[in-house]
């Protein structure tokens, strides 16, 4: 999914009744420049709720995210690059509670 260039939800909230695990982001800059990257979990996209701020990823560069995070109901994942060409990929579980 490519990121917005402002913050935006990247995907949909955690419906009622589930858990969503996620194991791994991928954060791709097929730009020409470096661009800054921001990711934000909760009900809102404040900056309290951001995992990553302003994290720098290299022109032509891919970072990848080994992690645990565990999202509950009506949470959603915010994010943007302050540049355009940088896209996101989660990948991860979902679990019935």
């Amino acid at each position: 999914m490519a990121f917005s260039t402002s913050n935006a939800a990247v995907g949909s909230a955690v419906p009622t009744g589930r858990v969503w695990v996620i194991k791994q982001i991928t954060i791709c800059n097929t730009s020409g420049v470096e661009a800054l990257a921001y990711l934000c979990i909760g009900t809102s996209d404040t900056p309290s709720n951001c995992f990553m701020y302003g994290l720098p990823i290299a022109s032509k560069d891919t970072v990848v995210f080994d992690t645990g995070i565990v999202m509950t109901a009506a949470e959603q994942l915010f994010g943007y690059a302050d540049q355009p060409n940088v896209t996101v990929i989660v990948n991860g579980w979902e679990k019935e509670v």
